[in-house]
């Protein structure tokens, strides 16, 4: 793909989720474990140059407090594609030894349990931390989902109340994170649906129980053994019944 940064004063993320959604549209033809990699792989070198452009026009004007162990934002929320699901899923099938894998899903399936049904504002106040969290840190950080990589604060503190609190604080951002990782998953959710999968966004928590019950997550996704109809983002599904 080829970089699609503007000028910072432009709205960039169309021309980035186009790019996005035609590429995906067309991986999804004959997908399997290797070209899953490859087509992951792709996207978030291409979100990471796309990222660096802006940011070398337009830095950040307070630095930016994330830090390793700062984990206030992995107890939210997380929407993400099937695509992204599936990846982590294989990965970790791939790579965790067969007692490691056993207590991973030990832990996922009671956060599935409690964050089962919630929206966003819900879990906000329940501050779930993400089961894939190991002593603070993401323990699948180079496969972390878009929205994850999109998540930064200036201000640690606020992040940290913001936890259990039902009312919005306010955290100082750097814009351009957040924009070019929302603009890559928004257009690999499109190319999905393009490609007619359904659904097209999840929950991850759900989602990660879901595909880790398979030893092939990705032959049981693409064959319809894996099905993450019960793993679809509530708020999407709430719009189609509106």
């Amino acid at each position: 793909m080829s970089q699609a940064a503007k000028a910072p004063g432009s709205d960039y993320r169309p021309a980035i989720s186009k790019g996005v959604r035609r590429l995906v549209a067309q991986a999804m033809m004959g997908l399997d474990g290797p070209k899953l990699d490859n087509l992951m792989a792709e996207l978030f070198q291409f979100a990471a140059q796309t990222f660096d452009a802006l940011a070398a026009k337009d830095p950040p004007r307070r630095t930016i407090a994330c830090e390793s162990g700062c984990a206030h934002c992995c107890h939210f929320y997380v929407q993400a594609t099937p695509l992204e699901a599936v990846r982590i899923a294989r990965m970790l099938r791939a790579t965790l030894p067969p007692e490691a894998l056993a207590n991973l899903r030990e832990r996922v399936g009671p956060a599935y349990v409690r964050v089962r049904g919630k929206d966003a504002a819900a879990r906000m106040v329940l501050a779930e931390p993400c089961p894939l969290l190991e002593n603070g840190r993401c323990s699948i950080y180079a496969d972390r989902p878009f929205v994850c990589r999109g998540a930064n604060s200036a201000d640690a503190a606020a992040c940290r109340n913001g936890l259990r609190n039902p009312q919005s604080v306010p955290v100082p951002m750097y814009v351009h994170q957040r924009q070019v990782y929302a603009a890559v998953g928004q257009g690999a959710a499109d190319g999905m649906r393009d490609a007619g999968v359904r659904p097209n966004l999840l929950e991850l928590v759900s989602a990660l129980k879901l595909a880790l019950e398979f030893e092939d997550p990705v032959t049981a996704w693409r064959s319809g053994r894996l099905d993450f109809a019960p793993a679809a983002c509530i708020e999407v599904a709430k719009k189609a019944r509106s």
